[in-house]
């Protein structure tokens, strides 16, 4: 009987325990993810591309909360780093080992949390660049203008993938991203003419926006 006894006081202490271990799990998860949440922030901030140590650091770092913590956000940092590592990589296979690399986390991330905008938004730029522009890649289009139409990254992002894959979408599709753009030079008017530019898309894009001030001002008329 007092063997007995023992055990059952013993059970709120193990319940304790077992509601302790996630807590810790995910408390080591977002100190091995700070410092990449930082890093990342830092480059975009600074405008620039990490050197091949920072670069490093950060995917070791990543891989460490990762083992803690399977949280979608993790795997949404982890893929914008392998679409940094495909940036500065001299090697044509290498470019393209690390974007399907990065598609692989940004599938997770969206397995995950599947409204969450940046991760969709950015799994359509993936497979842009690896020119995939299958059904996947307008879904994820789609459900990205759905769930963060006014995000920065996600007008962004949104603006490369479309105009990449501008010739394998249907006019609903195209207007989703002429939509994007429009929002998107609001706040962006930098970045979305910088990508623009890139692809030689400006008189494509000028003569699908509506009229207004930030039109004017990207297209000069």
């Amino acid at each position: 009987m007092i063997k007995f006894t023992r055990k059952l006081a013993l059970l709120p202490a193990l319940a304790l325990i077992a509601l302790c271990i996630p807590v810790t799990q995910w408390g080591l998860g977002d100190i091995n993810a700070y410092p990449v949440r930082y890093s990342i922030s830092k480059w975009q901030s600074e405008n620039r591309l990490p050197t091949h140590q920072e670069l490093n650091k950060a995917q070791v770092a990543i891989e460490a909360a990762l083992s803690w913590d399977s949280n979608p956000e993790y795997y949404d940092y982890q893929g914008r780093l392998f679409h940094y590592e495909a940036l500065i990589s001299d090697s044509p296979l290498l470019q393209t080992t690390a974007l399907h690399n990065a598609l692989a986390s940004y599938q997770h991330s969206t397995a995950l949390r599947p409204r969450w905008a940046y991760s969709q938004a950015n799994f359509a730029l993936i497979k842009a660049l690896l020119k995939e522009f299958d059904e996947d890649y307008k879904i994820a289009i789609k459900q990205a203008a759905i769930s963060g139409p006014w995000e920065n990254g996600v007008n962004i992002a949104l603006a490369e993938a479309g105009l990449l894959g501008w010739l394998s979408l249907n006019p609903q599709e195209r207007k989703i991203i002429t939509d994007n753009i429009q929002r998107g030079i609001r706040r962006n008017m930098e970045h979305i003419k910088i990508i623009i530019n890139r692809y030689n898309k400006r008189s494509l894009v000028c003569a699908n926006l509506q009229r207004d001030i930030y039109q004017r001002k990207l297209c000069g008329f």
